[in-house]
């Protein structure tokens, strides 16, 4: 399916013949990674102007998503339901869509988005980086990729990735359809990486909620089930016993 696979940013080559493809090469280490800081690059915008990735995302949490403006598959469907899951979170957070492919352009970016129908109001900001930049970053996030001349298309991981306000990965996030509280609670633990004040509703789902490493994705944390079980009982129980209580008296 694949076809020949072209070598980026120390990928271990393909084996035996060229139709082998192991996509366990390109897992992120995520124990390599999470709270390590980011690779300050540079990235230019829609609008043709440069930002350093550290400056625009200082003091907010942050997701990233890493694909590229020519894809007709995965990229689109990430990027889109990453914007959906996002747009009823109140929290003051940046979202940023970057380009791994070096051949991108300011249009092919603009047409991105147009096909997409994703309006200039959009809280995420789209860009593209040169060529070294792009590896400094997917190194510094242990995000791999391939290039696939015969099918003409990219192989790579597909992964939000939630960044702290200080520039440390917090959370990788994997699959299409990222949901509303995976992003709500990714934002709010990126947060707490320094000290500040969550919301009530960001502070309950971190407890309800707990990670799998194993799926990429939140769940509801069986232990604060158990408990809140626990505690409604009680409550029920303390509740029957009062009211009998009055009944006698």
């Amino acid at each position: 399916m694949f076809g020949v696979l072209t070598l980026s940013w120390a990928v271990p080559m393909p084996k035996d013949h060229e139709g082998f493809f192991d996509p366990t090469i390109l897992k992120i280490e995520e124990e390599k990674y999470l709270g390590k800081q980011v690779a300050d690059v540079e990235f230019t915008d829609e609008h043709g102007r440069t930002h350093k990735l550290l400056d625009y995302i200082k003091g907010h949490p942050t997701a990233l998503i890493l694909g590229y403006y020519t894809c007709d598959s995965a990229c689109p469907l990430i990027i889109k339901n990453a914007i959906e899951a996002s747009k009823n979170i109140s929290k003051d957070f940046r979202g940023i869509v970057l380009s791994f492919d070096k051949e991108d352009t300011l249009r092919d970016l603009q047409e991105f988005k147009k096909k997409l129908g994703i309006s200039p109001s959009s809280r995420w900001t789209f860009g593209i980086m040169k060529e070294e930049d792009i590896k400094k970053l997917s190194q510094s996030l242990g995000y791999r990729f391939f290039y696939s001349r015969q099918d003409r298309v990219f192989v790579h991981p597909n992964v939000v990735i939630f960044i702290d306000p200080e520039g440390k990965v917090s959370r990788y996030l994997y699959g299409i359809s990222p949901r509303e509280t995976d992003f709500r609670i990714a934002l709010a633990e990126a947060e707490t990486f320094r000290i500040t004040k969550n919301t009530i509703v960001d502070i309950a789902f971190m407890v309800c909620y707990k990670y799998d490493p194993n799926t990429g994705k939140y769940g509801l944390n069986p232990v604060v089930l158990f408990a809140i079980a626990g505690f409604t009982l009680g409550s029920f129980t303390l509740a029957y016993a009062f009211i009998k209580r009055a009944k006698e008296v």
